[in-house]
């Protein structure tokens, strides 16, 4: 009942009486600007279990005058006007004094459509651009999201649009729609060791740090770790996703696992997945000691395995991108002495499809003075074999590229993006992805938003960081991935909650994604939508063994995938639908079927 007083209210059934002062102001002219004032307003708005998949309208819009007001905006421009200003548009921006206070804006057309909004956590001010807007009238509406008599300033202006390369984000309600969520069956483990879920050091009946890869036939295969030694599982789905058949653990065969016994094979700890042009499906997996790859070349009923591919000791989260059908990268961190400043990443090449890797090239020594922290993923552009990862500084306040141009031989780094000094960017790791036209995008958390960088030379430069969640129910973002499809579009996806802290106990989280088209606007556009109920409620830890019992359940990431269609693939850990009976995650997929893709 409270929703269809809400829409009818915005159709102009019900009368506006919670109004700012003024009510109204017009926009008529170049370098126009109206201002008004609102509050004192009192409310607490945040609930992302509100804001499940397929939701047609903001969470939790309030109906107390006590807690939101509206300002009508009217654009009343010559019909000219952008023909002879075509570099203006409309922005609009609240403003109020303390950072424990925050409103949340909403922009609604005359039909009652949400058209932008800018809902964000621990700011003074929220921003709408919006663009080159129609004339015609507007209700901006203001929600008290934390606020006790509070009050704010608000003003709209006719003005000259950025025109550079800005850090300003559009951000507007996704028409994407998703399929059924599946959870991906497995048999139950022969061994099953519960109590080491903060460092997955034993087996644990759970399927955790998922990815999702395609083959050129849109043939999708899973890997996902139980933790050491757990093995990896991994399945395949040959109907895009509506059915999937589980192919055991190909890194367990030094461990009987190929003999039908789960649960006892020595990989499991970090695992990474990928897919040759010929259909050679690589998979690899982290243990005590090195690095397991393994390879199909029957869509995943048999598998050669080599144990020791990193041929160096100490290795950390390793991953994988194949270049053509037969060369196959592998980059890994290799942990140092007990000393500042003595960890490095090493770059390693396989040329005859990962059986062995041959070429083995360190990436950052010590002595050059750029000390890696956490490492992303390696990315191959499959047009001219250039290759990429992307890592945090040690101190994690900065995001380096590393690029080889001569297929790994040398490599030269380039700062990305340096941020705040003290404010952590490692949240778990930067992600990488080369779209379509060779562009590169990396996608960054500071655990409280996620952020996009772009680059149209290469990685020579990147245009400023813009924060890409927006909205109530993701006000904290954590762990994001980035997909890219064709020249200037990617999806980004990430784990959302509206709650502040993401160590909090009882957070709601759900899997989003947002979808930019033009990735090098001087504005850049992001539409989002929740792709999953809530999958957890917890906390999400991402300091590995450091993490208190309990928040670390999902482990650190989820890799979802562009198909052929140019639709997501988006795998997750759940641990609140899996029906363990050890609590335990499980991964799930879904499959993006509708909206605007990036093909």
């Amino acid at each position: 009942m409270k929703r269809l007083f809400i829409l009818l209210w915005f159709l102009g059934a019900v009368s506006l009486t919670w109004a700012a002062t003024p009510s109204t102001g017009t926009l008529a002219a170049a370098g126009a600007t109206v201002n008004w004032t609102g509050g004192p307003l009192t409310g607490a708005n945040g609930d992302a279990a509100n804001d499940i998949v397929g939701d047609p309208l903001p969470p939790n819009l309030c109906t107390l005058s006590s807690s939101c007001e509206t300002f009508t905006l009217v654009v009343s421009l010559p019909a000219t006007f952008y023909n002879t200003f075509p570099n203006y548009g409309v922005q609009i921006s609240l403003n109020w004094a303390s950072v424990t206070t925050d409103f949340d804006m909403y922009m609604f057309d005359s039909s009652g459509n949400q058209i932008f909004s800018s809902a964000q956590q621990l700011s003074t001010s929220e921003f709408i651009d919006a663009g080159r807007l129609p004339s015609g009238t507007y209700t901006i509406l203001v929600v008290a999201a934390a606020a006790a008599q509070a009050s704010y300033s608000g003003s709209a202006t006719s003005v000259a649009e950025p025109s550079v390369p800005s850090s300003r984000g559009r951000y507007t309600k996704g028409n994407f729609t998703f399929g059924t969520a599946q959870q991906l069956a497995r048999p139950n483990d022969t061994i099953n060791t519960v109590g080491a879920n903060a460092g997955f050091l034993f087996a644990l009946d759970q399927d955790v740090e998922p990815r999702v890869a395609h083959d050129a036939l849109g043939n999708l295969y899973v890997a996902a770790i139980q933790g050491v030694p757990g093995g990896v599982d991994m399945w395949k789905s040959l109907d895009g996703g509506g059915t999937w058949s589980y192919l055991g653990e190909p890194d367990g065969a030094q461990a009987l696992a190929t003999f039908g016994l789960n649960g006892v094979g020595i990989g499991g700890g970090d695992e990474d997945l990928a897919i040759a042009p010929n259909g050679a499906v690589y998979m690899d997996s982290l243990w005590l000691g090195s690095v397991t790859q393994t390879v199909s070349h029957d869509n995943g009923s048999t598998w050669t395995n080599n144990p020791a591919a990193s041929d160096l000791p100490g290795d950390d989260r390793q991953w994988i991108a194949p270049f053509g059908n037969q060369i196959l990268y592998e980059t890994y961190k290799q942990v140092g002495a007990l000393l500042n400043g003595t960890d490095s990443i090493f770059v390693a090449k396989s040329f005859d499809g990962g059986l062995t890797f041959t070429q083995i090239t360190e990436v950052t020594r010590p002595e050059l003075g750029v000390q890696p922290g956490v490492q992303g993923n390696i990315a191959v552009d499959q047009s001219n074999g250039n290759v990429y990862t992307v890592f945090c500084s040690a101190d994690a306040s900065a995001i380096y590229l590393a690029r080889s141009t001569d297929g790994g031989l040398t490599w030269i780094l380039k700062l990305a993006y340096q941020g705040v000094p003290g404010v952590s960017l490692q949240n778990i790791f930067p992600t990488l992805a080369v779209d379509g036209g060779g562009n590169l995008h990396i996608a960054f958390s500071d655990s409280r938003n996620v952020y996009l960088i772009s680059s149209n030379n290469q990685g020579a430069s990147f245009n400023p960081p813009v924060r890409v969640n927006n909205g109530v129910p993701t006000k904290t973002a954590v762990a994001p991935w980035v997909s890219a499809g064709s020249s200037g579009k990617v999806n980004i996806h990430w784990w959302g909650t509206s709650h502040s802290d993401f160590m909090d106990f009882s957070a709601p989280w759900q899997v989003f994604m947002a979808q930019t088209q033009n990735a090098f606007a001087n504005v850049r556009t992001f539409a989002q939508s929740a792709a999953t109920n809530v999958m957890h409620v917890g906390a999400i830890c991402v300091n590995g063994l450091a993490c208190p019992s309990g928040s670390r359940n999902l482990a650190e990431y989820a890799a979802p995938d562009v198909g052929l269609d140019g639709n997501a693939l988006i795998v997750y850990p759940d641990d609140k639908n899996s029906g363990t009976a050890t609590g335990a995650a499980r991964t799930w997929f879904v499959k993006q079927v509708g909206g605007a893709t990036v093909k």
